[in-house]
């Protein structure tokens, strides 16, 4: 094909063979080849000059059309290789486990060795305000979703990756607690206990998902009105706040059943929730983002097993 262009484009044996490195007789033997596939003549040659015919006229403009789309191909996919190769700054929840998140990481490391992986655990995130969106200084968020998928994150400006792990729900209760003793409870047994409410300023789908208002049987639930931003006087909030909370009387909170996996606090304790929608690990990240890394990062995160360990 490489050829043809040159040739078309010269009109000249002499100055193809040149371009191409090539001798004459090579460029007339790849044209008579090309010919022969085509069933008809693409130039007419006479001493000393070199014409297209109406046939490599035609076959011209769609050669020419099909090899500047694959060039421009080539060059757009040799940009994403270099930016899949560049950087990519990875936070997570510390709730999520570091082991699962590692695990993640050191898969992406090893299929793009070109890529400097820049991994934080996040002190503090309002998953729940709508305009959200990672910081600039992070690409990729993985993050706890109620609900069992992402959906509960949906928004403007984010985009939710695929579920790599769930877990089951729980609620944190004082040891001592009524419901301590139990092995498990249901959304009916939490009715008459006040319930801590994560945020006021989240969409209230998103709130119903991590704290519901009613059981399933239509019983309210004592969502507490008072936020716990509200009762902490910050809006950066830890888990170590709502924990505080609980352990100070101030109401129970829903959360994961493994909260106690990686974090202390004595005198509390999880109850694991048999009858709420597990809470999914996903991905998320700015939709105006076009770091090819970060989908890089998430095709390995859905391809390996998600172990959050210990």
């Amino acid at each position: 094909m490489d050829a043809f262009l040159v040739l078309a484009d010269e009109l000249h044996l002499g100055r193809t063979a040149h371009r191409l490195r090539v001798s004459q007789e090579r460029v007339g033997g790849l044209i008579r080849s090309l010919e022969r596939e085509i069933g008809a003549a693409l130039f007419e040659r006479t001493s000393g000059h070199v014409q297209l015919t109406d046939v490599g006229l035609r076959f011209y403009d769609g050669a020419k059309r099909g090899y500047d789309m694959l060039v421009t191909s080539l060059t757009e996919c040799q940009a994403v290789a270099r930016d899949a190769q560049v950087r990519l700054s990875v936070g997570y929840m510390p709730s999520i486990g570091a082991k699962g998140v590692t695990r993640i990481v050191s898969a992406f490391e090893h299929r793009h060795p070109g890529c400097a992986v820049k991994l934080r655990a996040m002190v503090h995130f309002d998953v729940g305000v709508s305009g959200y969106v990672p910081p600039i200084d992070t690409d990729v968020e993985l993050i706890w979703s109620p609900g069992g998928d992402g959906k509960a994150l949906d928004a403007p400006g984010r985009t939710i990756g695929p579920v790599l792990h769930r877990v089951g729900r729980g609620v944190v209760v004082p040891s001592g607690h009524p419901l301590a003793s139990n092995e498990s409870i249901s959304v009916e047994q939490l009715a008459g206990y006040p319930l801590l409410n994560p945020s006021n300023a989240w969409r209230p789908e998103l709130l119903e998902a991590w704290t519901p208002s009613m059981t399933p049987s239509g019983v309210p639930l004592n969502r507490l009105a008072t936020d716990i931003t509200t009762m902490t006087g910050r809006n950066e909030l830890t888990l170590d706040d709502f924990l505080a909370a609980v352990a100070r009387g101030h109401g129970l909170y829903i959360t994961i059943g493994t909260v106690f996996d990686r974090f202390v606090f004595p005198g509390l304790e999880v109850v694991p929730i048999n009858d709420m929608p597990p809470m999914a690990v996903v991905p998320i990240w700015r939709s105006s983002s076009r770091n090819t890394a970060i989908r890089e990062f998430v095709d390995t995160a859905r391809d390996i097993s998600f172990d959050p360990g210990p």
